[in-house]
């Protein structure tokens, strides 16, 4: 029997060298039953013209501006459900380095897990430029009562601590491939949630509604540069789209209970916030961060 078909669906938006990196990494996948799929969200840097010229397998979409995360995600998940008879889809970040065998050891993790229900898996993901230092073991655990989404593992040195937990309730960001049963359960990311921001989270809970475990592969390894598109620092700017969707989420996910606890707990919470930006004098990003909590209830 083949392999089952893998859509990789990746955005770009004026990070050229990174997505060309990346490209580079994923054509020395041992795994070959695989499409790319490059959104190319309105760059200016020319992305489009040299990807489809040293790598012409790769299939690029452009939006002729920045739709923002879920948007752009959206162009690419769409060509794959009407193009490709694919089995599972990957969505992965630019900034990303793989190893040879990731996807193998991916894929093979779920087709080989017993349980059919486990639906969606996630490498280990190391920080760039390390040889160890852990980014994400697994995914991030939500904690609807406070509003954390604490990394697994981050910043810790792998010594195999993780190895062997591999059926997790962290929920996979960065790096998530899912079977296509579970993209039909989701449909698309909420563009609710553009330009970005919990839109992979929020996506991945409404994929997995009756809260599977998650299947983390430790051997499938992949390096994270961690930039992100527009992203310009926690300012005025940022802070009010972090806020609104910060809310937004927490809302939709929590119980009643625990949107009751967040939202009594929110003005204790923010105090730690308030006074580091205090003493950077950044008064505008607690301004705009407010302004953010306050839209995203509506």
């Amino acid at each position: 029997m083949s392999a089952p078909l893998v859509a990789i669906v990746m955005l770009t938006c004026n990070q050229k060298q990174v997505t060309l990196d990346c490209l580079a990494s994923l054509f020395q996948c041992s795994y070959d039953h695989k499409q790319i799929i490059l959104v190319d969200n309105g760059s200016e840097d020319g992305v489009q013209a040299e990807v489809n010229e040293k790598y012409p397998q790769v299939i690029v979409l452009r939006n002729d501006k920045n739709i923002g995360a879920a948007g752009g995600r959206n162009t690419g998940i769409d060509y794959a459900v009407q193009q490709l008879d694919f089995t599972y889809i990957l969505f992965m970040d630019n900034d990303i380095i793989v190893r040879p065998d990731f996807l193998s050891k991916l894929v093979q993790g779920l087709e080989s897990f017993e349980d059919s229900s486990v639906e969606i898996a996630s490498p280990l993901i190391y920080q760039m430029g390390t040889a160890k230092l852990i980014d994400c073991a697994g995914g991030a655990q939500l904690n609807f009562y406070t509003g954390s989404t604490q990394t697994r593992g981050h910043g810790e040195i792998d010594s195999g601590q993780y190895d062997d937990e591999r059926l997790l309730n962290y929920v996979p960001t960065t790096t998530v491939l899912m079977h296509r049963q579970a993209l039909e359960r989701a449909g698309r990311f909420d563009i609710v949630f553009d330009p970005y921001g919990y839109e992979d989270i929020d996506m991945v809970l409404r994929a997995n509604p009756h809260r599977r475990p998650y299947l983390f592969v430790p051997e499938a390894v992949v390096y994270h540069l961690g930039s992100r598109t527009g992203f310009s620092g926690y300012n005025a700017d940022y802070t009010p789209l972090k806020g609104r969707n910060m809310r937004m989420f927490f809302k939709r996910h929590a119980t009643t209970c625990q949107w009751f606890c967040f939202n009594l707990l929110l003005p204790v919470l923010s105090i730690k916030t308030i006074v580091r930006e205090l003493r950077r004098g950044n008064a505008k990003a607690i301004v705009g961060l407010a302004k953010g909590f306050l839209s995203g209830t509506k």
